[in-house]
């Protein structure tokens, strides 16, 4: 998959969240909202490191052409 390709999906992604959730991080402070979001980028990056991880070593054992 293609750099092109890969934003034309991360554009199409979808979320859904209730009215409850949004409730309650509403009633999060200022801090506790900035810790989520930094929690939330934290588990991104390490999710995003072992894909990339786990792509590398499938194309360092792909057979050779």
């Amino acid at each position: 998959m293609t750099p092109t390709e890969r934003n034309a999906l991360r554009d199409e992604r979808r979320y859904y969240v209730s009215d409850e959730r949004l409730r309650a991080f509403g009633q999060l402070s200022v801090l506790q909202r900035l810790q989520w979001v930094e929690q939330c980028s934290q588990f991104v990056r390490v999710a995003q490191a072992a894909k990339q991880a786990q792509e590398q070593e499938a194309l360092r054992s792909a057979p050779a052409h």
